[in-house]
């Protein structure tokens, strides 16, 4: 009797045990990516090495959290939790780098409405930072009801500086520049009334502002940003990118595309961008999860 040769394909059984793993593994991956990473929130310590940094201004530590997106993903006792765990990490300032408040509503009438009301809750956690606070802009802030938002950052005893700056120690000044996408930056006047010898220190929303920096060569040690989150969904590569890193973010917004993630150093400055605490546009992070960064200064 003849036999059958075995058949070249799977059986409709194997095909359904396949199927049903890519389809577990999807769900098990987006789980992940909503509900995993980005609760988990990340103490990143960054060493910045300034020459001529005064002796006394040295150990300085400075805390940054930027791109909170409260009511879109993001929630106020999330927000609680990280102001307290930055009053346990010996920083003497808080940095806060734009994009407070976002709202998924797509009217703009509607979405400036909560805007403002979601501007309120911002209050009491950000008043229970135990050290002193400063504000830059984001361009989610200028596209919601910006009014809102600075009086929140106000009630809460947070300094807003917009093309200004101010003295945060002795020979230490803290600027900050209006939102690049949506704004007025003015580096000039955010520098205007440094101290001839003081190391200054610049927020920018948007990451890509360092280049504008760069091409003035203005007398900026480090510039602190946000805005790119990252990416929130980061690849694997077989090679490390400019950032040092083996991954690569496939998606990037406008002004968060040359300096995405962590810290980079250029003609002796450094530009650190912060993946944020928050999610947008989507609630997704893959090998990008929210941070909270502690920079400590030494020469």
């Amino acid at each position: 009797m003849k036999t059958q040769p075995p058949t070249a394909g799977i059986t409709r059984r194997r095909f359904l045990q396949g199927m049903g793993a890519i389809v577990g593994a999807a769900a098990l991956t987006t789980g992940y990516a909503r509900f995993g990473e980005p609760n988990w929130v990340q103490v990143e310590e960054i060493t910045l090495r300034i020459t001529g940094l005064p002796q006394h201004l040295a150990g300085t530590r400075i805390a940054q959290i930027s791109d909170i997106h409260l009511g879109a993903y993001f929630s106020v006792e999330q927000l609680q939790q990280a102001i307290t765990r930055v009053n346990g990490l010996g920083a003497s300032l808080l940095l806060l780098t734009g994009d407070f408040v976002t709202s998924r509503e797509r009217n703009r009438v509607a979405r400036r409405a909560a805007h403002a009301e979601i501007a309120t809750d911002l209050v009491e956690p950000l008043r229970s930072a135990e050290m002193p606070t400063f504000a830059s802009l984001g361009n989610h802030d200028l596209w919601g009801d910006v009014d809102s938002v600075m009086r929140s950052l106000a009630a809460a005893n947070v300094t807003l500086l917009r093309n200004s700056g101010v003295t945060v120690a002795d020979r230490l000044w803290l600027a900050a520049v209006d939102d690049i996408w949506s704004g007025q930056p003015d580096l000039r006047a955010a520098l205007r009334n440094a101290p001839a010898e003081s190391v200054n220190l610049l927020m920018a929303h948007e990451p890509d502002y360092f280049d504008t920096v760069l091409a003035a060569d203005a007398p900026v040690a480090a510039q602190f940003s946000g805005h790119s989150h990252g990416g929130q969904v980061r690849l694997p590569t077989l090679v490390p990118g400019a950032d040092g890193l083996y991954s690569t973010a496939p998606v990037l917004p406008t002004y968060g595309e040359r300096y995405p993630i962590g810290l980079r150093q250029i003609d002796g400055r450094y530009v650190y961008t912060n993946r944020g605490l928050g999610c947008w546009p989507v609630p997704f992070r893959i090998n990008c999860p929210p941070e909270i960064t502690v920079f400590t200064l030494t020469e």
